[in-house]
């Protein structure tokens, strides 16, 4: 497998994850009942730790190397992630994980990741990568597409989940120019402790309401795992395979959404999960999907060479 396979193999990791803390803040939200401030705050807290800790000394490095330039970019990034992260937990909550995925990662945010690639880190996709990429968003939304998403009526969780896109669009820029120069692992742990530091203040301003039981603790918790390695992957894809294609990856988020939601309903009948109308829609648009991965995955390019800092030394090793 060639390194550009590995990181595209990485990329897709990561959609799985989210696709996994999607359903989670989806069940946190409707079962569990845990505060929307919580959920948006406690887990990023989490997440930004655990990676943090699992390398301390490049953490330390990363902090002592940023410079003036570098913490200005770490804050513009963090408080693009914030505000994308409260916008899209929120749209979660009151349109579902699968319908925010379709008009936020899987359209609008990818659209804009495009444009703003080529005019701040001259990307550009060849033809045998728009093509792919044109296949894996139509399939995207033939998976996600209901008579819901199709009308022209949009409410503030549709909003909510395409204005996240312009948020999250801005940070992934952000974040790519930064992993040219610094550690993946630090940097990502604290893009996290950052965001969810700039999360929490807002959330004290608000008022966080009723504080969750003991359960609640463990499931806000547990779902800190969920961006420590989805985030991780996510970032490792960037310098190497680019923004524009790295997002295009992701947005099979939304298609695997929906298979982790039927996984999970299999299991817990009673669950409330908000699926797509049309299961065979939904095959087809699968097998559209994966099928431009595979274009995506045929076109080979040139690698760039590793100087041990960025994501590629840190992974294989070099």
């Amino acid at each position: 497998m060639s390194t550009r396979s590995k990181y595209m193999m990485l990329v897709l990791a990561s959609a799985l994850v989210v696709a996994f803390e999607s359903v989670s803040v989806e069940g946190a939200l409707n079962i569990a009942d845990i505060n929307i401030l919580l959920v948006t705050t406690v887990p990023v807290l989490i997440g930004g730790i655990i990676l943090i800790l699992a390398s301390p000394v490049k953490s330390v490095r990363f902090v002592r190397s940023l410079g003036r330039r570098g913490l200005f970019g770490l804050t513009a990034m963090c408080i693009l992630g914030a505000l994308g992260t409260f916008l899209w937990f929120d749209a979660v909550g009151r349109i579902g994980a699968s319908k925010e995925a379709i008009l936020g990662g899987g359209s609008t945010e990818v659209l804009l990741i495009v444009i703003l690639s080529a005019l701040f880190l001259s990307e550009r996709l060849t033809r045998i990568e728009a093509l792919g990429s044109g296949l894996v968003l139509a399939g995207v939304f033939l998976v996600l597409s209901n008579t819901d998403s199709l009308s022209l009526s949009v409410g503030l969780g549709e909003a909510e989940a395409m204005l996240s896109s312009v948020f999250f669009a801005g940070s992934v820029v952000v974040t790519t120019y930064l992993l040219w120069s610094h550690d993946l692992t630090a940097l990502s742990g604290f893009q996290l402790l950052y965001t969810g530091s700039l999360l929490s203040i807002g959330a004290l301003m608000v008022g966080i309401g009723r504080l969750p039981d003991i359960i609640g603790v463990v499931v806000l918790v547990s779902i800190g795992v969920f961006p420590a390695a989805g985030l991780w992957m996510y970032n490792a894809g960037l310098p190497k395979i680019g923004a524009s294609l790295t997002s295009v990856l992701f947005a099979l988020s939304g298609v695997i959404t929906v298979g982790v939601q039927l996984v999970i309903l299999v299991i817990f009948p009673s669950a409330s999960m908000r699926l797509p109308q049309s299961v065979p829609l939904a095959v087809m648009g699968g097998a559209v999907a994966f099928a431009g991965v595979y274009l995506l995955n045929m076109k080979a390019r040139p690698e760039p060479s590793a100087d041990g800092k960025g994501a590629e030394g840190e992974i294989l090793g070099r």
